[in-house]
């Protein structure tokens, strides 16, 4: 068995201790009823304090990776061992120091209301505010709420260079578009008296997003495998609705969409994080992840992904599905990025394109190529999946609005979509490669950077030593934006990486943005 880990980084001694042993144990590199070195040896041998070994075993233990038997020693666990473990709620909200804490209302302080002054009147007996800590519900308090803050402080700034928000340049959808579209969607006969929609949505808007996914995504599909959603965040919280007890294990990405953190932490799941590469999700370790976890569901942006950029090859996709089949665990493909395509060469074909049997629900949306203010996605899927899905959804919004569904119907009808995609992807293929030419320029020279070949981002490693934090401290002033990284990660440790938009800036602030953001990085390591 062998061990490193790095002083120099700063994720805790322990934190290392316990990602190293688990990945060779779900790899098979340490086999079960493996003798591990007791907790005294394992510190003499790494040399650290034996409380770092003690929390790591401690860990593992929870998750049923490993067990101490008094005067045998500590060994790895063998994988039918692991439905007889009760694990903690998440990786994530047992390790990482920004989650939630456990609120007492023993601790909490009432504030005092005063009510204003008036010469005549009699002082009002004290008003104590509501007990809040206590009032909130388990299913709230599951958030880690410095997330949301994160994103927020980051992407509420006037006047700056943005290069933290998800969304699109609200300059960049042409004016006319939108109001052509309306107009033609509004004076139709077919908007006349028009009922409310379906839950599922209008079928001719789900003919139409069927034969979209055909053309455009080599998704093969009926109009009866479509919903029509307000948004693919509601598909996924749907998903989390109808599959998720508290408890089941999913598998995500390390680094990841972090609502799509939220909303599994909202149901109480564990959350893994299956480590990456730059070509995605490492697929070969996957086999290990699912004997050792059986997870009920794996969820995953395999094209364009978020924070990352990166791509899955054609290859791990089929690894990824045949695995997922062989442990009959369920995957939510999320596609936001997909047709925002930079290269020359098409994308990989989807994982729902790839597979029929219904292991994979896929998600995708308007809001990345279009505009946010549609709210409008749509899920496919098995019909079973489709049907409890709209069943769910009754107690949530019924349908998506019919205005909108209108528009999308005239966006898809004769390839309006079509050429306003184009276009676009023209536009933020420029801005990706002033980005990169800029970072070329200005970057110290141990950063390291992706080249995406589509969606919205860079996904920037930082020189050693520089944390993504003290970072955006430092470029706040300066009027620049971005979002760090540890944000997106499943154990809330990454400080070496920032996520940065290319999309959303004007293309006039692209250099002056990064020969900023770079400046400060600059500084800190003459520092």
């Amino acid at each position: 068995m062998q061990v490193s880990l790095d002083r120099r980084s700063d994720v805790p001694l322990y934190r290392q201790l316990v990602n190293e042993l688990r990945e060779q144990i779900v790899a098979g590199r340490l086999a079960a009823g493996y003798r591990l070195p007791s907790e005294r040896e394992m510190a003499e041998l790494l040399a650290v304090n034996r409380t770092t070994v003690l929390q790591a075993y401690s860990e593992l233990k929870d998750e049923g990776l490993i067990a101490s038997y008094v005067g045998k020693g500590t060994f790895v666990q063998r994988r039918a061992d692991e439905h007889a473990i009760t694990a903690p709620t998440t990786v994530s909200a047992m390790t990482s120091p920004h989650a939630l804490p456990a609120l007492n209302p023993q601790t909490f302080s009432p504030q005092t209301h005063v009510p204003p002054t008036h010469a005549s009147s009699t002082p009002s007996p004290l008003t104590l505010s509501p007990p809040w800590p206590v009032l909130f519900s388990d299913y709230s308090n599951r958030f880690t709420y410095h997330d949301i803050a994160s994103a927020d402080r980051a992407q509420s700034m006037d006047g700056v260079i943005d290069f933290a928000t998800g969304s699109p340049n609200p300059h960049d959808i042409p004016d006319d578009l939108l109001r052509d579209v309306s107009l033609h969607a509004f004076s139709s006969h077919d908007f006349d008296g028009q009922p409310e929609s379906p839950i599922e949505g209008f079928p001719e808007l789900c003919t139409l997003l069927a034969d979209h996914m055909r053309e455009d995504r080599m998704i093969h599909c009926s109009p009866r495998n479509v919903m029509v959603l307000s948004g693919s965040e509601q598909g996924l919280d749907l998903c989390v609705r109808a599959f998720v007890n508290p408890g089941d294990c999913v598998l995500v990405e390390s680094s990841t969409f972090f609502p799509a953190l939220q909303a599994f932490r909202s149901a109480d799941a564990r959350i893994i994080g299956v480590p990456t590469d730059e070509s995605g999700m490492r697929t070969e370790l996957l086999e290990g992840f699912c004997a050792r976890f059986h997870p009920k569901l794996i969820y995953t942006i395999p094209t364009f992904h978020n924070p990352t950029g990166s791509t899955m090859p054609a290859q791990r996709r089929r690894e990824l599905i045949e695995t997922a089949m062989k442990y009959q665990c369920l995957v939510i493909e999320d596609d936001p990025y997909g047709e925002l395509h930079y290269g020359t060469s098409a994308p990989p074909t989807p994982l729902k394109g790839m597979e029929n049997a219904g292991y994979v629900i896929y998600l995708s949306t308007f809001s990345k190529t279009v505009t946010p203010g549609l709210r409008t996605g749509w899920l496919i899927a098995d019909t079973h999946v489709v049907a409890r899905l709209a069943a769910l959804r009754r107690m949530v919004d019924q349908h998506t609005s019919s205005s909108s569904q209108r528009i999308c119907i005239e966006l898809l009808r004769g390839g309006r979509i079509h050429r306003h995609i184009e276009e676009i992807t023209g536009t933020y293929r420029l801005r990706r490669d002033a980005m990169c030419d800029a970072l070329q320029r200005y970057a110290p020279p141990t950063a390291q950077w992706n080249v995406p070949e589509g969606g919205y981002y860079v996904w920037l490693s930082l020189p050693e030593g520089q944390r993504s934090q003290a970072l955006l401290e430092a470029t706040r002033p300066l009027g620049v934006t971005f979002m760090p990284g540890g944000v997106f990660d499943v154990d809330g440790t990454d400080t070496r990486h920032i996520r940065l938009n290319f999309v959303r800036p004007h293309m006039d602030q692209i250099d002056d943005g990064i020969r900023l953001l770079c400046s400060a990085m600059n500084s800190s390591e003459r520092a």
